[in-house]
């Protein structure tokens, strides 16, 4: 039997599937015929082919750039970033420049540049170099660029808010790593040789939180000569001897196994030239100073961490008054350390913060830093104090503090050298005489010697009385008339002994009031606990017919009053009263 519907079948899909191709076809016709369509395909091919040549571009302009060029970046802060800016400026780089910030002269350091007919000197032009900079340097070509939106760091008191730090990029174009090396070495030797006439003193002043750099604060100090420093024969050259051994010897520190750092503890009456000594001390070494006050309230264990690790080699880290930051842990034994504060109802109660505490810094911090884990090494440390005996004693041990400098008031030959450090110069200082005057005046009789000047004045000041700043102010007011300072120094130690005497007077009288209002505090606040006490124990204890103490009040019968304890009490006497006040009830 045959079937004829399969066949039937098979053909009409055939014409089915011919009639489909047909329609496709036509519909494509029709696309291609369209001519705005057309255009469009046109426009993303095209753009296609741009935007990948525009990427092979940057790839290979990338690829030349890594292997014709050598690029460093510096950021504001670190030291390096200072050598570079005045690299710059002695290069004339900024000449091609056209964006300036204009600030007043003052000590702070700017690398300004001046202008060439400037008529007053009063202002720094400090080039922005925010704009890149090509220019050539020992055959190379070098390219400069500053950008200041890198990093902020947060003041939060500082008006002006967030202050943010500039990173400079240079490229050299060339391969050769000792091209970059020899440039760096270069700018840091240009910047010691113009550093050398003055000491550069970082302090670090204000909080920052965030990345950025501690010591922002920097400011020129004029070098000062060591004879410039009058103290006891042979301190300050054992100093400088001691500390110039140090700064040559870093390989001999390395062989032996010892920690390569230094410190030292000048201590004295202020007005001594503890500080004085440092700077002259900087200026003969050729060292920057880096000063960091532990009593400011934004510094504490981590901020002196991070400013302590910032310093570079061969530096100077100098912390002044040390005492004034935490009392020492011997004092804290023997003394009673802990401040009450009295309440409305009378009850006395230990106040949360210790009445010898002056800093955020703890002494374990601070011991850290010097020779703890986080210490650095390839430093100098210097302290200062008024008050030795307050520092404490592990503080003070060989390893943190090697070499301890005494400083008393003045003697009568330092007496005589301040002299003729002040009258023994060539140079004189000028009056309000004119010339003309000078000429019709006579001579004048010849002068004593200054030494014989300088005799009589030290005779007349007394072995260690005065300190070397009083001294000096008191030849500053003579300096133009060495005759008159030897005639007036006598009256004036008179005078200062009159009002030391008047002083201490004055002192006594208030350490007095103050211990009179401590005496009656005390005594208020021991009625305040001890009628405080009574109440409860009358609470607890009272029977009908036996006598109780309640809210200050005897009830139940008369009875003795407690014996009025002494103001000069302790916690221990106290007690002893709370207990027989117990077992007297």
């Amino acid at each position: 039997m045959e079937y004829p519907f399969p066949a039937q079948k098979t053909d009409s899909s055939g014409n089915d599937w011919s009639f489909m191709r047909l329609m496709g076809m036509s519909f494509i016709a029709s696309l291609l015929q369209n001519q705005h369509l057309v255009d469009s395909a046109k426009l993303l091919v095209l753009g296609t082919l741009i935007e990948t040549g525009r990427r092979l571009c940057k790839w290979l302009m990338e690829r030349f750039q890594l292997q014709y060029c050598i690029t460093a970046q510096f950021d504001e802060g670190d030291p390096a970033y200072e050598w570079i800016v005045l690299f710059l400026t002695q290069e004339n780089v900024w000449r091609r420049s056209r964006d300036f910030r204009v600030n007043a002269k003052n000590s702070q350091r700017k690398w300004g540049v001046q202008a060439e007919n400037e008529i007053d000197a009063n202002a720094d032009y400090v080039p922005t170099y925010e704009m890149p900079q090509l220019f050539r340097w020992k055959g190379y070509w070098v390219e400069i660029k500053r950008n200041k939106d890198s990093r902020q760091t947060f003041n939060f008191s500082s008006p002006s808010g967030p202050k943010t730090f500039a990173t400079m990029i240079i490229s050299i174009y060339t391969l050769d790593m000792n091209v970059l090396s020899s440039l760096i070495a270069e700018a840091r030797a240009r910047y010691q040789e113009t550093s050398r006439p003055n000491v550069t003193v970082h302090i670090a002043d204000t909080p920052t939180y965030g990345p950025g750099f501690i010591w922002s604060n920097v400011k020129y100090k004029a070098r000062r000569p060591l004879s410039s420093i009058v103290l006891m024969e042979g301190v300050l050259e054992s100093l400088v001897e001691d500390a110039q051994e140090f700064l040559n010897t870093e390989d001999w520190y390395t062989e032996a196994g010892i920690p390569y750092r230094r410190g030292y503890l000048l201590y004295g009456p202020p007005g001594t030239g503890k500080t004085s000594t440092i700077y002259a001390l900087a200026g003969e070494l050729g060292l920057e100073i880096y000063a960091l006050p532990l009593s400011s309230g934004f510094v504490d264990d981590a901020y002196l961490q991070k400013a302590a690790s910032s310093i570079p080699k061969n530096a100077i880290l100098l912390i002044e008054d040390i005492d004034c930051a935490f009392p020492s842990r011997d004092d804290a034994d023997e003394e009673d350390v802990t401040t009450y504060q009295e309440e409305d109802y009378g009850m006395v109660i230990p106040s949360p913060f210790p009445s010898g505490r002056k800093s955020a810094v703890t002494l374990s911090g601070l011991l850290n830093v010097i020779d703890g884990i986080g210490s650095e090494e390839g430093k100098l440390f210097f302290a200062t104090t008024n008050y030795v005996d307050r520092l404490d004693s592990a503080l003070l041990r060989p390893g943190r503090i090697d070499k301890k400098i005494q400083y008393r008031f003045a003697t009568q030959s330092q007496a005589s050298a301040l002299f003729k450090r002040f009258f023994g110069r060539s140079t004189a200082l000028p009056t309000a005489d004119s010339s003309d005057e000078k000429a019709a005046s006579p001579p004048s009789p010849p002068s004593p010697s200054i030494d014989s000047q300088a005799e009589a004045f030290a005779s007349s000041v007394p072995e260690h009385e005065f300190s070397t700043a009083e001294l000096q102010g008191f030849l500053l007011r003579h300096k133009k008339d060495s005759a008159s300072a030897v005639a007036c120094i006598g009256a004036w130690v008179a005078q200062e002994f009159m009002e030391r005497r008047e002083k201490e007077g004055r002192e006594n009288e208030r350490k007095a009031k103050l211990r009179e209002k401590r005496e009656a505090r005390e005594a208020r606040q021991m009625e305040g606990t001890m009628a405080k006490f009574g109440g409860m124990v009358g609470a607890m204890y009272g029977q009908p017919g036996r006598s109780a103490m309640v809210g200050g009040m005897v009830t139940g019968g008369p009875v003795e009053a407690p014996p009025t304890p002494s103001p000069a009490y302790d916690e221990g006497r106290r007690v002893d009263l709370v207990d027989a006040a117990i077992v007297a009830s």
